[in-house]
């Protein structure tokens, strides 16, 4: 809060070896804001997805190894006939099909020939990427808006509190004025209550146009530390300019266009999810059966291998998939009306952005000229009064309206900056 009041120096020309932030100084801290970190983190995952997806495609091989320790050994009856030519007909003997131990070592591999889901979902993870970055390109949009917005509030609201302290000056003369009047019997005492009345109304604005630079200075603070500027060096026309130069979109229609394409994509995901795939699996390694544990035995080791080519067919999927498809074709149809509507809406708020502006600016090119003429005339009116041509009332009547004509400008000139932004 200390530092809040070097935001005051815009307007002290003494202090031009302060530190200053200028708007586009303000506009260069967009990428160490937080939620553009954060966004720039998402397209970092959705661009690791993406490339775990491409590695699906590569031939998976991996390490495969077990010892075990079989505490009783499976046994299964077969036809006593099959080693026994003697034996009676239909006799049976429990033969046993391990060892005590038994072990595996080898290197399996799979690999995915065809399926007709992977390009698919490769897509998808890339639509997804895209709409990761729209998402930062909209947040930093609408980091740009709210920033300006909060700068040109610290701006208006310092010119504000310089207002109100310039006021309270040049009315503590008006005041020793008046006291001077009354002194020497030429002022009423109301006049002189009055101009008391007046003093104190000038600190309380005084003091509520510090507490506006406060909060104004706080707002800043969301988008930048604020703690060694001094002060701001972007003024209120400079600021229109900038503000109107910077190109602004509408990512509503992009972003309905991006999860059209999803649903289009899992529309055909539904349907190739009716096609077969096709894998090619492979395993070479040995295994090794003993009823003691000895593994450095190599006559007890065995050779162990296979080649297979497997096709998969998803039969039920041409019973059950025509909900999913009729759900699918739905939600694509619903994307296409919302983006009509969207584009529609959109064509009519550009109109209305351009009408806005221009009355804004009509407006505050009015209000500019007022504000003249209210200064002028508050100037003619102070004279006056110092003159003795004049009642108290009537000078402080004129100060009112000159502070009046003066928020209206400030008001107008924040209200062209958001419609500037928008």
């Amino acid at each position: 809060m200390r530092k809040v009041v070097t935001c005051i120096a815009l307007l002290i020309p003494l202090m031009v070896s302060a530190q200053s932030l200028s708007l586009q100084q303000l506009w260069e801290r967009l990428e160490r804001s937080a939620g553009q970190q954060q966004r720039e983190l998402e397209i970092q995952m959705r661009q690791a997805e993406l490339e775990l997806a491409r590695q699906e495609r590569l031939p998976m091989v991996y390490g495969d190894a077990n010892l075990q320790r079989n505490l009783i050994i499976p046994t299964t009856p077969v036809p006593a006939i099959a080693f026994d030519p003697d034996a009676a007909e239909g006799a049976i003997i429990p033969l046993k099909f391990s060892t005590k131990w038994s072990a595996k070592v080898g290197l399996q591999a799979e690999w995915q020939i065809f399926d007709p889901k992977q390009r698919l979902d490769e897509k998808e993870r890339e639509l997804h990427q895209q709409k990761a970055i729209m998402e930062k390109d909209s947040h930093a949009q609408n980091w740009r808006r709210d920033a300006t917005l909060a700068y040109a509030s610290v701006v208006l609201a310092t010119h504000q509190y310089e207002r109100a302290l310039q006021d309270s000056v040049l009315y503590a003369e008006i005041l020793a004025l008046v006291k001077s009047r009354f002194e020497a019997g030429r002022e009423s005492s109301m006049s002189y209550i009055e101009s008391q009345q007046e003093m104190e109304r000038k600190r309380i604005q005084l003091h509520e146009a510090w507490s506006v630079l406060l909060d104004a200075d706080l707002e800043l603070r969301k988008y930048m530390d604020t703690t060694e500027v001094v002060s701001l060096s972007t003024d209120m026309p400079e600021i229109h300019e900038m503000a109107q130069n910077i190109r602004t979109e509408s990512y509503a229609i992009k972003s309905l266009e991006l999860d059209r394409e999803i649903a289009q994509l899992q529309l055909k995901r539904i349907h190739r999810e009716r096609l077969p795939t096709v894998s090619l699996n492979g395993y070479l390694g040995e295994q090794y059966y003993s009823n003691e544990f000895r593994l450095d035995r190599g006559e007890e080791w065995f050779g162990n291998s296979f080649v297979n080519l497997a096709l998969r067919i998803p039969i039920s999927a041409y019973f059950t998939g025509k909900s999913s498809v009729q759900q699918a074709r739905l939600n694509t149809q619903l994307f296409d009306l919302q983006i009509a509507e969207e584009q529609k809406l959109e064509n009519i708020s550009n109109s209305q952005q351009t009408i806005k502006i221009t009355a804004a600016k009509q407006k505050l090119q009015s209000l500019e000229y007022i504000e003249k003429l209210a200064k002028e005339h508050a100037q003619a009116q102070r004279q006056a009064y110092e003159a003795g041509r004049l009642l108290l009332n009537d000078y402080n009547r004129s100060i009112l309206l000159y502070h009046q004509a003066s928020r209206d400008v400030w008001q107008a000139q924040y209200d062209l900056t958001a419609l500037l932004m928008e």
